[in-house]
């Protein structure tokens, strides 16, 4: 084994993304992946939008409201499992904390700042190397149903994103000129919003680009392997132990999304992020008629419906429940809903319950920011946290992390997101 070998532990978004940024430099890396396929986890079907347009945590007062309604409903957007509070309480403070205006606004703008170097990064690697992977650079569009709800954003992104050259307002008259499909729905909004600068792209397509370029320039990639040990000695990193064999690392990178936190308590080291259970259905739309041409963000019903090469997914909901894995069909029923109100037309040429279900848990900090780089543990990396920015983020915070274990200046500040401020 070499041991100037970077291990990374995780293969969806952040560690494939990890790894393609560490090869190109010319580091050799192992990436290890507990599945039996990369990206087969949270990465594998989530909503597909590259959003800086939604780059803003999820502690804003409105949020904070519909988990506290949420508490115990299983047809709530967003769900809290009373079960789940004893062992949220800490995380939740440390939530409330960072959800004052002054904090809210700053995160969102370090959010920001993140999600739109990672986009550049995304282009980039899709033209350097021709990639496609069902891209789309028609932007979201962002659909209100009453005014007052649509001036209280505008006026939010006015405060917090300095560059709003890239945000147009849709008039409601106008919106059946960009998307036809909302005719059924035309007299409820009040308008919307049209984010240019957004993206849509299939994430798990992406990483199996990752996977390929990773492969083809050098770097090793094994699944089914499991993780058991972090092996360290005087504050160094050692090695780590898998079920297969002891392998020696002098530099380890954890990007196991919201597990992360469960492996790092082994070496004593408390990671603030918590689980956060979404869920798609992907429907089928070859030959189907009234099929949607851009991805959109209903607000009132915190729903998304994004439209990809004969497919259209529409996801939404957040389940404070740990890693429970199972399916609640009121979760899923909530989805079907939430498309009928959104498309009637569409949902009404849709055979009952032939949408392809999934669900993932989105690793969700504390602070609503991710954690990238190194921690008190010399040797030892982490690149973890970006909750539901997860796609949006991951060329960006790979980035970060491979300008952190080579010593580098970055491109854009760190210091909103280093690891060190928890670990």
């Amino acid at each position: 084994m070499n041991k100037k070998q970077i291990v990374i532990i995780g293969g969806g978004l952040q560690g494939l993304a990890t790894a393609n940024a560490l090869v190109e430099r010319g580091e050799e890396i192992l990436l290890l992946e507990r599945e039996s396929d990369v990206a087969t986890s949270t990465s594998f079907a989530n909503a597909g939008m590259m959003t800086p347009s939604q780059s803003s945590p999820w502690n804003s007062p409105s949020d904070i409201a519909q988990i506290l309604a949420g508490i115990g409903k299983v047809d709530s957007p967003m769900l809290l499992k009373l079960d789940q509070i004893p062992s949220l309480f800490f995380w939740g403070l440390k939530f409330l904390r960072n959800s004052t205006p002054k904090r809210f606004n700053e995160i969102s703008r370090n959010l920001f700042e993140l999600a739109n170097y990672s986009k550049e990064l995304t282009i980039q690697f899709r033209k350097k190397n021709n990639a496609s992977y069902d891209e789309s650079e028609k932007g979201t569009l962002k659909i209100y149903r009453n005014s007052e709800s649509m001036q209280k954003s505008i006026n939010q992104h006015e405060k917090i994103f300095s560059n709003l050259d890239a945000v147009k307002i849709i008039k409601s008259k106008d919106l059946i000129d960009l998307e036809p499909q909302l005719k059924d729905i035309h007299s409820e909004l009040a308008g919307g919003l049209l984010f240019s600068n957004d993206e849509v792209g299939d994430a798990y397509k992406f990483c199996k680009l990752l996977e390929e370029k990773i492969r083809n320039n050098g770097g090793r990639i094994l699944t089914n392997t499991k993780i058991n040990k972090i092996l360290i000695n005087k504050g160094h990193v050692k090695g780590i132990v898998t079920d297969r064999a002891i392998l020696e690392a002098e530099r380890v990178i954890i990007c196991c999304g919201s597990w992360s936190r469960e492996l790092l308590k082994q070496v004593s080291l408390n990671l603030p992020v918590r689980p956060v259970k979404g869920y798609s259905l992907t429907f089928d739309t070859t030959g189907l008629n009234n099929v949607p041409n851009i991805s959109l963000v209903d607000e009132s019903i915190h729903t998304a419906v994004t439209s990809f090469q004969n497919r259209i997914r529409v996801a939404g909901t957040a389940e404070f429940a740990g890693y429970d894995d199972s399916i609640h069909p009121k979760r899923i029923d909530y989805l079907y809903r939430m498309l009928e109100t959104i498309y009637p037309s569409l949902y009404g040429q849709l055979e009952e319950n032939e949408g392809k279900v999934w669900h993932g848990f989105r690793p969700m900090s504390a602070d609503g920011l991710p954690f990238i780089g190194g921690t008190k543990i010399e040797g030892l990396f982490v690149n973890c946290g970006q909750g539901h920015l997860g796609w949006t983020l991951a060329m960006g915070s790979a980035s970060l992390l491979a300008d952190q274990v080579q010593n580098q200046d970055s491109k854009i500040d760190i210091s909103p997101y280093l690891a060190s401020r928890s670990l």
